[in-house]
């Protein structure tokens, strides 16, 4: 997210075809768009129900493999080569994006309130900002240092380390959700420097190398069994099926239409969608610490989606396709 441009436009084999996905026009990418943030928006409250009939590991396996047979369903109909293009990428990747991001965001959703969750783990564009630096040498400057002064006074807020006997350890776990995410973003960025990955080979790839090492964990950790009901299953095929992997493509195809700057900005509405289903569904309420650090927090997103905004409108031709990966 720190240098989010116009997509190129898709190859023979580039991930998704556009067409197919009926995204061919800024209308219709538009409409995409709005569905695609209501269903991430509400993702954080389906996995809240469905982790209060799953252990977080089981749950963030079963929906991540569910998510792989599906994409890897998708590489199959779209004929693009099922063969890995980087291992490097696809384990580096893998750990961060899948291991790291996904599973922080599954344990912090499970111990705390995903009206804080969403909001922390939506930190990940400030971490970009600050991980780019040395990795590429793209310096923070002007309004994004006013970002990241209000993410940080933000992120005290909410995550209050002066109040250790309240929920500090999912809001720890949100804020490594968003770190992942990040760092997870920068490497498909790195790797992106040195070979042109097609992204729907490359995310089904790390996902598998990413859930890896969850596998191993019930060897190790007894765990409930997971209450397996029409609800359970309605709610792992919602998250994992169409989040996980209908949305990644769906996200994909809108940024091969409309600039990746003017989709963040509507991005910023899914944090804002799980507050108001968690607080109208789950009853979940606020301390004024936590409104003046949203507040920050959403200060510093709006700030940074509009000068990427602003910088893709000056410079159309600087393109890079690293899409935003779904978080969670």
């Amino acid at each position: 997210m720190t240098s989010l441009r116009r997509l190129p436009r898709p190859s023979k084999h580039s991930s998704p075809d556009v067409h197919r996905l009926n995204v061919s026009s800024r209308q219709r990418a538009y409409i995409a768009l709005a569905v695609l943030t209501v269903i991430w928006g509400m993702n954080w409250l389906a996995m809240k129900f469905a982790l209060q009939r799953a252990d977080p590991v089981s749950f963030n396996i079963q929906r991540t493999l569910l998510a792989i047979v599906v994409l890897f369903g998708a590489m199959l109909l779209r004929r693009v080569p099922l063969a890995p293009q980087s291992w490097i990428a696809i384990i580096v990747t893998g750990f961060l994006q899948t291991t790291l991001n996904f599973g922080s965001t599954t344990m912090a959703v499970a111990y705390g309130a995903p009206v804080r969750v969403s909001v922390l783990v939506f930190t990940m564009p400030f971490w970009t900002l600050l991980l780019a630096w040395p990795v590429f040498g793209e310096r923070v400057r002007g309004g994004q240092w006013l970002a990241v002064l209000l993410a940080l006074v933000g992120l005290t807020l909410v995550v209050e380390p002066w109040n250790w006997h309240e929920e500090i350890k999912p809001r720890l776990w949100a804020v490594l959700s968003g770190f992942g995410w990040a760092s997870g973003t920068i490497a498909t960025k790195y790797f992106q420097r040195e070979k042109q990955l097609d992204m729907l080979n490359f995310i089904a790839w790390q996902m598998v190398a990413g859930i890896i090492p969850f596998l191993f964990i019930p060897l190790f950790r007894d765990a409930p069994p997971t209450r397996w009901d029409a609800a359970y299953i309605a709610l792992l095929i919602y998250s994992g099926a169409l989040c996980t992997a209908a949305g990644f493509l769906i996200w994909i195809a809108v940024l091969r239409v409309l600039p990746a700057g003017t989709a963040a900005l509507n991005m910023l509405a899914i944090p804002a969608i799980a507050l108001v289903s968690s607080m109208l569904v789950l009853g979940e309420r606020l301390s004024g610490n936590d409104w003046l650090g949203i507040a920050c927090i959403a200060g510093g997103l709006l700030t940074i989606s509009l000068l990427a905004w602003r910088a893709a409108r000056r410079s159309a031709s600087d393109v890079t396709s690293v899409p935003m990966i779904e978080s969670g």
